[in-house]
């Protein structure tokens, strides 16, 4: 017998859903009728789900519909959660390894920097000794010429 209720709830559900498609082609647009309908639906869909051990028409856990605010806060909420299981990024975006100065990518990039330093250092050195002559820099930087 549950079968059947279940087989009917979710009949309701497929008729209920054409209702609110046909409702919203219409040509005045009754927003108050969709409304009406759409709280019909929900309530059919409610109704399956708890005859279905908390399974949706559609085969997954039905959860409640939530408002935009809610879903952005959950999903933020989400995301903070992974980020601090995984231990890679913090809820703010930065990752760990940028906010930590000992750490190895954070010494690479430092390391980095002072080589490009030291480079633009010597390059001025150079042509501040050769009088500033182009060719200095051009012959020093091959990617550069055409």
């Amino acid at each position: 017998m549950a079968e059947v209720n279940l087989d009917e709830l979710r009949a309701q559900v497929t008729n209920i859903s054409e209702k609110i498609v046909n409702l919203k082609k219409a040509a005045p647009v009754d927003k108050d009728a969709i409304a009406a309908t759409v709280k019909e639906l929900l309530d059919a869909k409610r109704t399956f789900s708890k005859n279905n051990n908390g399974i949706g028409v559609d085969g997954k856990p039905f959860e409640e519909p939530m408002s935009k605010a809610e879903k952005k806060a959950k999903a933020k909420a989400e995301k903070a959660a992974a980020a601090a299981a995984a231990g890679g990024v913090s809820a703010e975006g930065a990752s760990k390894e940028d906010s930590d100065p000992n750490s190895a990518s954070s010494k690479k990039k430092l390391a980095k920097k002072a080589e490009k330093a030291a480079k633009k250092a010597a390059l001025k050195a150079q042509q501040k000794s050769s009088g500033g002559a182009e060719t200095t820099q051009a012959s020093s930087n091959p990617k550069k010429q055409n």
